[in-house]
């Protein structure tokens, strides 16, 4: 895999240094050019995450007086999230939103997103990754993997969302759930006593319509904004995980934008950042509400037997991911 990263990392560089050299300036090379990028995401139109990525190309366009452009690509239209992040690599696509755990498959310090029952509450979250371990952590995975994970679209608790009522870990027993191609997830779920299921982003909602898979796992948004809660009525709110969706883009294309490029971009993140958190927990309530009154059935379940069940997906973690964990918990 580090071969493919090393070999996939002259690729990239190699296009930006023929991009810059062409001055096309699509990707961002000297000052002064034109820029655009492509932005893709599997979430739908009215989503958090389009709306954010909106707000990121208004945000980069003002501050570079029309320089800057980005053409933005909601609902998998450039293919599934693996799919987009193998084109970034090669530089086709710029930016992609997506999780930390979304780059597990390059870097097992990425497992970090999908340790369950890491974080009490939102505020424990937030202190976390506000902190300078948050950073410690975003530069190590860069460091591995080659990608750069900017900003954060806070996505709230996930929650198991099914075909089924469950309101028990007992009536979990079997459940075939979608989940990531993730190990920490799968391994997660096999020890509740599911059969988690790895499938793309974009087939859960077909899988959920004609019983491949009887649950998905993901923020209450999701359920509701990508339509899941129209074939899958039922929530457990379990809040297994915390997390965001970040603004990934190559390293070493970052890198190697000119100085003016990366502080316009940096400011434009940090300010939607910013202003989807607020969003984000502004628009929770209304979330629950509206699956509520589209006929959604929620159930609190005793988190005690959840997280009893889990507590063993530590150690089999990346050493320095378990080292992390360790200093969250003390937190």
């Amino acid at each position: 895999m580090k071969n493919k990263i090393a070999l996939v990392s002259a690729l990239a560089a190699g296009t930006l240094v023929m991009t810059a050299c062409s001055g096309d300036g699509e990707d961002g090379g000297a000052a002064g050019e034109e820029i655009h990028w492509r932005l893709g995401h599997s979430y739908g139109p009215e989503s958090l995450e389009n709306r954010s990525a909106e707000r990121l190309a208004d945000n980069l366009e003002k501050a570079s007086d029309g320089k800057i452009t980005v053409e933005i690509f909601p609902s998998s239209q450039l293919g599934s999230w693996e799919e987009m992040q193998e084109q970034m690599e090669v530089g086709s696509v710029d930016i992609v939103i997506e999780s930390i755990g979304s780059v597990e498959r390059y870097t097992d310090l990425a497992g970090i997103e999908g340790v369950p029952f890491l974080y009490e509450d939102a505020d424990h979250y937030f202190e976390t990754w506000d902190s300078d371990l948050g950073d410690e952590i975003m530069q190590a995975i860069k460091e591995d993997s080659g990608f750069l994970l900017t900003g954060a679209i806070y996505r709230g608790p996930r929650i198991l969302n099914s075909t089924m009522p469950i309101n028990n870990l007992a009536d979990a027993e079997g459940l075939k759930i979608r989940v990531p191609n993730q190990e920490t997830y799968i391994q997660t779920w096999q020890a509740l006593g599911t059969a988690p299921t790895p499938l793309s982003f974009n087939e859960v909602f077909s899988g959920l319509e004609q019983g491949a898979i009887e649950a998905q796992e993901n923020p209450v948004n999701v359920a509701r904004f990508n339509s899941f809660y129209e074939v899958a009525p039922y929530i457990a709110n379990t809040n297994h995980l915390y997390g965001s969706n970040h603004f990934q883009l190559w390293g070493e294309t970052y890198d190697g934008w000119d100085e003016e490029t990366r502080a316009m971009y940096d400011e434009a993140v940090d300010e939607v950042s910013t202003w989807s958190r607020e969003v984000a927990l502004e628009e929770l309530d209304d979330n629950v509400a509206f699956l509520e009154e589209n006929g959604v059935t929620f159930a609190d379940v005793d988190r005690t037997e959840w997280v009893e069940a889990t507590l063993d997906i530590v150690d089999s973690a990346d050493p320095k991911v378990q080292e992390w964990v360790a200093q969250i918990r003390e937190g």
